[in-house]
């Protein structure tokens, strides 16, 4: 994943540039800026661009992940709650067995 996500990258990267050295005019703001460097610049605007997208997807995602957690925490805690009930027995008999399973251990040499 992380060379095709790179292989993409660098491919838009390359069509951003050779679309900033094939224009004639960079326009920012109404006005032109012209110069050997404005490929340059735009180079620059776009990784800021990008940059800004990928922090922004990162948070909304970390966010989301987060969401989904608590409520699959908050779901499990709920299905322990209801089935308490049922699992009191399940509860009594593995603490039997632990107690027993104890007492064997410290009566070995």
């Amino acid at each position: 994943m992380k060379k095709i996500l790179t292989f993409a990258l660098i491919l838009m990267l390359l069509c951003l540039f050779l679309d900033k050295v094939g224009t004639a005019d960079l326009h920012i703001n109404g006005n032109d800026l012209d110069g050997p460097f404005e490929w340059l610049f735009g180079m620059v605007v776009a990784g800021a661009a990008l940059l800004g997208a990928a922090i922004l997807v990162g948070v909304v995602a970390a966010g989301v992940g987060l969401l989904l957690a608590c409520v699959l925490g908050m779901l499990v805690l709920l299905a322990l709650v209801f089935s308490s009930p049922l699992l009191l027995p399940l509860l009594a008999v593995a603490l039997i067995w632990m107690l027993v399973r104890r007492d064997r251990r410290q009566n070995q040499p």
